[in-house]
């Protein structure tokens, strides 16, 4: 009988190893992918855009060796911004070349079970980019964008990307397509409030662009006092963002 209940010990043993080292990999993924969205939010508050390009590469390095549905879907909004980004500054090839990595990622996030919003907006707002690498292709790539966006929007209207995605559409869209920054706004400020009822922490960096979003398109329908208590409300929620504190707010008082 002894001899019984001692084997009965072994694989009892090897299962709570098992189960304590799977508990500490998950906890050291966990906090990895926190570490992550810090080095991205960093990047974007201090205008050190090689800290977001190493957390993208550390992100995709990762996913390979452990994948997750919650990395991928990092790792593309991750590019997404960065790709912004690289089209801002003018480096289409880059942004090109991120942009075909994207979309390779994002057929991967259209299979997982409960992306199908997320997986419209960010092919959405691909196209969007398309559109502005070779602007000929905005009017097959336009209506498509703009279908997408209100079939996210209907299919849940109190999601913040949703609203984000319908006022850059606005914002950016020629008007003869539908396009006006009056009508952006209520989007943008729509997109503000549902991240203050809830903001996940990789979407914080998000938070902040869309209030600059929501700023540029009230100074340019004339409403620089509003504009300007839209960039202090940035500031309110991080002082050090340096892009608002130390060119946009400047430039929006002095027009004042």
């Amino acid at each position: 009988m002894e001899r019984k209940t001692g084997s009965r010990l072994i694989p009892a043993c090897l299962i709570l190893l098992g189960m304590l080292l799977f508990s500490g990999t998950f906890v050291n993924e966990v906090h990895a992918r926190q570490n992550h969205q810090d080095s991205i939010h960093e990047a974007y508050v201090h205008g050190r855009m090689h800290l977001w390009e190493q957390a993208l590469k550390a992100m995709t390095d990762q996913y390979r060796h452990s994948p997750s549905d919650s990395l991928l879907y990092d790792i593309l909004l991750a590019q997404y911004g960065l790709i912004g980004h690289y089209l801002e500054e003018d480096r289409d090839a880059e942004a090109e070349a991120l942009l075909a990595e994207a979309e390779k990622y994002l057929t991967r996030l259209e299979k997982r079970p409960g992306f199908a919003v997320e997986s419209m907006l960010f092919e959405a707002a691909f196209k969007a980019f398309r559109i502005n690498l070779r602007p000929r292709r905005g009017i097959s790539l336009g209506p498509q964008s703009s279908r997408l966006i209100n079939q996210a929007l209907d299919s849940d209207p109190s999601y913040p990307r949703a609203h984000l995605e319908k006022g850059n559409m606005l914002y950016h869209a020629p008007r003869l397509f539908g396009g006006s920054k009056k009508e952006s706004i209520p989007h943008y400020a729509k997109a503000i409030a549902l991240w203050e009822q809830e903001l996940p922490k990789n979407q914080r960096w998000l938070y902040l662009s869309t209030l600059v979003s929501l700023a540029k398109a009230q100074k340019d329908t004339g409403d620089l006092d509003q504009a300007i208590a839209t960039l202090e409300k940035a500031l309110q929620f991080e002082a050090e963002f340096q892009w608002v504190r130390d060119e946009l707010l400047p430039e929006f008082r002095d027009k004042r």
